[in-house]
């Protein structure tokens, strides 16, 4: 893949530098703004785009309805008919009146019109056809430095002789390349300009790799190649060839952008459409996207990979892990990133687990058969030898013994070269490999224990391990606390998502130290919200109190955070307490959530709160048992409670509650 781009690259450097390129961009752009030639050009651009007209037709009967179809939406056809009489005039010559089919328009080299431009075309049409099918583009342009105006293109869509500053197709990727590459010095590298969904292709996600051409010193315009999908999918998928490839029955090679989204084409999507959609569904993947992914038949640019390979990819790193993938299956995960200009990619290789080790699992059950066949043979061995091997026969007997107790660090010694010293020999390696197996085992029930105590706190997790099925349990006196951040989303609209999410594991991670510490447990976090809850599922009768130092130890950490990224975030805190019922949701996903109308005003005094303060109830005010400073805020409506008395929680009175 990395060849591929690269190759990509010296193409266009190779092909903007010819000679014959440069007279080509010379020849067609001033033949090209010699098409109106003194005639009344909005008269005439009216002509060739009346309802009547060969070019509206091609507009109405060919290119919309194929547009719909592959963007799978209602489109206006005004907004892509011809704004300008040379757009309308080249188009009618070499799309409308052109001969041959939708999608072999480049076959035509010369129109019959007479015009200086048409000469030119036919001069240098049959060179750069040639170029874009021996390498397998999807098109190449030909774009005016001054106006963006596309003068020439080899496959003739509808953006072939529009303009990438002011035609339909100005704020399309393609007119992002134009703009970008015609910034570029002689000597810089080509730009890349990343996949999105483009019209003039009919929806089809499309890439721009683009230079600027200079005549000498002068800069005369840019040149475009716009890179074929089905080339990129080619290679991930070795030609839809993965068995062939050593990728078995689960294998899969593919792309992720820097937004999360494949660039090409999921195996699962081709070969087992029912089993990837169930796979999706099971995730409660968003049924909108699910439907896109169906009736656009590609992942790229809708299926969302966020997954230790893909975060880790996009952050420069290379290894091997075993993963859930973006199906929620347990795989073997090879990934790095791949670089294309300034434009980094993650390039993950994964294999279903179970699939991966399928070999070694069926290896040691022919080991563990071979060593009962040679346990029956050394019985049958030792009732016939049995005044000969009675010493070592019953060596072997003991140690069996002890590996059926437990033991597993048994090794024998090995005194002869016959038949007994092979026996030996077998059985220590059965037994050095039931003792790499228990230790397998222990590790994986260990990273499973690990795992649910990241989910669960540890007195439900051992109910739920013990057997319990549904959890759900009533305490009659909690403390809750929501925290939010003021303004965070519109703050971090523009930042990259691994920035963000960088900075929001270091904020929460201090609140989750500060919560540890102080025996109060975090239920959840949803998106830049923070939620923790004091007095279970082990009761605390000072919940309260503990519940007041918690609220300031976040305040700290939040200035701490300000201080050290140089921001200015600011949160609403709120706090309240009473009876909570909390239990275990979900099977196969499980969360431990609370609910009730303490969660609810709680919930409230936050989203009323002051940015900064500490806001809390009346109720909380009494817990404190006048252990804080509070100030009397006032009354507020709070929807389902009406008016309620509200304070703001100061700071512990002097020798009153211990700061931790």
């Amino acid at each position: 893949m990395q060849g591929y781009l690269d190759l990509v690259k010296a193409q266009i450097v190779t092909l903007g530098e010819n000679p014959m390129t440069i007279s080509a961009m010379n020849d067609l752009s001033n033949s090209f703004f010699k098409i109106p030639n003194g005639i009344d050009q909005t008269e005439q651009k009216n002509k060739l785009t009346a309802a009547d007209s060969r070019l509206h037709n091609y507009y109405q009967s060919v290119f919309l309805p194929s547009l719909e179809q592959g963007s799978h939406k209602k489109q206006t056809l005004t907004k892509f008919l011809p704004d300008t009489y040379t757009t309308a005039y080249l188009q009618h010559h070499y799309i409308a009146e052109n001969a041959f089919p939708q999608g072999e328009k480049n076959a035509l080299h010369k129109a019959l019109d007479g015009s200086e431009y048409s000469e030119f075309h036919d001069r240098y049409h049959a060179t750069l056809n040639s170029y874009l099918e021996n390498f397998g583009f999807y098109d190449i342009f030909l774009v005016d430095h001054r106006t963006g105006d596309i003068v020439y293109s080899v496959f003739k869509e509808s953006d072939f002789a529009t303009s990438l500053r002011n035609g339909p197709y100005r704020r399309s990727n393609l007119a992002a390349a134009y703009e970008e590459a015609n910034a570029l010095a002689a000597t810089d590298d080509p730009i890349f300009v990343e996949f999105d969904y483009y019209a003039p292709s009919y929806g089809a996600p499309a890439a721009f790799i683009a230079k600027p051409i200079f005549d000498g010193i002068e800069r005369i315009g840019v040149l475009i190649f716009q890179m074929p999908i089905t080339r990129i999918n080619q290679i991930m998928t070795g030609g839809q060839k993965w068995k062939e490839d050593g990728l078995g029955e689960s294998g899969e090679t593919y792309l992720v952008g820097p937004d999360f989204s494949m660039r090409s084409i999921s195996r699962f999507l081709i070969e087992d459409r029912e089993g990837y959609f169930t796979a999706l569904k099971k995730l409660d993947y968003p049924k909108k996207t699910i439907s896109l992914l169906d009736e656009f038949d590609t992942s790229i640019l809708l299926q969302r990979v966020q997954t230790k390979a893909s975060f880790g990819a996009l952050s420069g790193k290379s290894e091997t892990a075993i993963i859930d993938d973006y199906r929620g299956v347990s795989v073997l995960s090879a990934y790095g990133p791949i670089q294309f200009g300034d434009h980094q990619w993650a390039l993950i290789s994964e294999i279903d687990e179970a699939e991966a080790f399928a070999p070694i699992n069926a290896l040691a059950k022919i080991l563990i058969m071979s060593s009962l066949l040679i346990a029956g043979l050394m019985v049958a061995l030792a009732v016939y030898f049995s005044g000969k091997f009675t010493k070592p026969i019953i060596s072997l007997a003991d140690a069996a013994r002890e590996i059926g107790q437990g033991e597993s660090n048994i090794q024998l010694d090995v005194t002869s070269n016959d038949e007994i010293g092979s026996l030996t020999n077998s059985f220590n390696n059965m037994v050095t490999n039931l003792d790499r197996q228990r230790r397998t085992i222990e590790v994986k029930n260990l990273e499973n224990t690990r795992l649910l105590l990241n989910i669960l706190p540890e007195p439900i997790a051992e109910r739920l391990k013990s057997g319990e099925e549904q959890i759900a349990d009533m305490f009659p006196s909690v403390s809750v606390i929501f925290t939010d951040l003021v303004g965070f989303t519109k703050w971090s609209k523009d930042m990259p998502p691994m920035e963000v999410l960088s900075m929001l594991d270091d904020l929460f991670g201090s609140f989750d130290a500060v919560a540890k510490r102080l025996g109060v447990e975090k239920i959840k976090t949803i998106g830049d919200a923070y939620m923790a809850v004091c007095g279970l599922p082990i009761p605390n009768e000072n919940h309260a109190k503990v519940m007041g130092q918690l609220a300031f130890g976040i305040i700290d950490c939040l200035e701490d955070f300000n201080r050290r990224n140089k921001t200015l975030l600011r949160m609403r805190t709120g706090i309240h307490c009473g009876a909570v019922v909390a239990g275990v949701i979900g099977t196969s996903k499980f969360t431990y959530d609370l609910w009730g109308e303490t969660v609810n005003m709680a919930s409230r005094m936050e989203s009323t709160g002051i940015p900064n303060k500490i806001q809390i109830s009346q109720a909380f005010y009494e817990a404190l048992d006048g252990e804080y400073e509070m100030t009397y805020r006032g009354e507020i409506e709070v929807k389902g409670a009406g008016i309620v008395n509200t304070y703001i929680l100061d700071g512990p009175k002097i020798g009153a509650v211990k700061m931790d």
